[in-house]
């Protein structure tokens, strides 16, 4: 079944429930009240790969170009990154070296399958549990997915544990691209934070819009003609620019995104002393060549522990990095 074509699930609205289907050879987990719903794929990653407000018809999350396939050989995250939200742990960000490890980009977690443990609904919530182990490093995870009544409120709740003897740095985060028929030039970002600066990726250079390093107060920042942005207004795809941008100083642990016209849309929540930086990365219509070729046009905000240096020869020199103890 092709994700782009998945018909809203439709059930009793007097309860919350969840659908056990698949979708493109992967298992996925619905779950839905009939207003509202969200699709997980456990076995690639816990991937959240649907996002919907069913009343209005309204797709929140981005599907990219190859969309969900399940017969690419390659292993890396971009060959197999159908847009969606993705866990990237225990780093994110390029490539680096891990104690040893070789530690490829965005991490392990969104590679692996993850176990239901459990999963339960009744007329007040629907939820899953899933956990899963690390590979390269020695962690448990453990995550809760619960979608409330009604309410339009998915809240997710996690553990992780070193189970080695040595403290281990993590640079930590969420990684939910949005677009479907929810993205385009009425959105508009609120945050309470102070900051913001760009942060030039190579692959982004001919079609960025910023000089590298360049900080502002949020959402304003100056381009490379001098120009003052509002970064707080998404550009349509026709802008063809690609940029990648960090946000902090949050003076409150939240971040939203209305469309104006659908009036439709929603809001993160999260921990701004443990996620004290939001990556912002923009593809609106920009990115030349591998793998987007100027088919994207999407944009993700992006809670971290920390920012990535690509200088860095491995994670002990990568700045904003979480140490978990060891056996905790």
């Amino acid at each position: 079944m092709d994700q782009k074509k998945r018909a809203p699930v439709k059930i009793d609205r007097m309860g919350c429930e969840i659908h056990d289907h698949l979708i493109g050879g992967f298992r996925a987990l619905t779950l839905t009240d009939g207003d509202y719903s969200i699709t997980v794929l456990p076995e690639k990653g816990s991937d959240i790969i649907s996002m919907r407000d069913d009343k209005t018809d309204t797709e929140f999350l981005w599907t990219s170009p190859q969309g969900l396939r399940a017969d690419t050989p390659s292993k890396n995250f971009i060959d197999n990154y159908e847009g969606g939200w993705q866990e990237c742990f225990p780093i994110g960000g390029s490539a680096i070296n891990y104690r040893g490890a070789q530690m490829g980009q965005h991490g392990e977690v969104h590679a692996l399958a993850w176990r239901v443990v459990d999963s339960f609904h009744d007329s007040g919530e629907a939820s899953i549990t899933l956990e899963t182990h690390t590979i390269k490093t020695p962690f448990a995870l453990r995550k809760k997915i619960t979608l409330r009544n009604h309410v339009g409120l998915v809240e997710i709740e996690e553990w992780i544990t070193n189970e080695s003897d040595e403290s281990l740095p993590v640079l930590w985060g969420h990684h939910p691209a949005l677009g479907g028929n929810f993205l385009d030039a009425n959105c508009k970002i609120d945050a309470p934070a102070k900051k913001v600066w760009s942060y030039v990726l190579p692959e982004n250079s001919e079609t960025g819009q910023f000089d590298q390093s360049i900080s502002g107060a949020w959402p304003h920042l100056v381009n490379k003609r001098g120009e003052i942005i509002d970064l707080s207004e998404v550009a349509p795809p026709e802008s063809k620019t690609a940029d990648m941008l960090f946000i902090s100083d949050f003076t409150d642990g939240w971040i939203s995104v209305t469309n104006r016209e659908r009036k439709a849309g929603l809001a993160f929540l999260f921990d701004p002393q443990l996620f004290p930086v939001m990556w912002f990365w923009q593809m609106y219509g920009g990115g030349t060549g591998y793998p987007w070729f100027g088919r994207a046009y999407t944009m993700a905000l992006e809670p971290f522990t920390g920012v990535p240096n690509p200088n860095a020869s491995d994670i002990d020199h990568v700045a904003g990095t979480k140490l978990i103890a060891g056996r905790e």
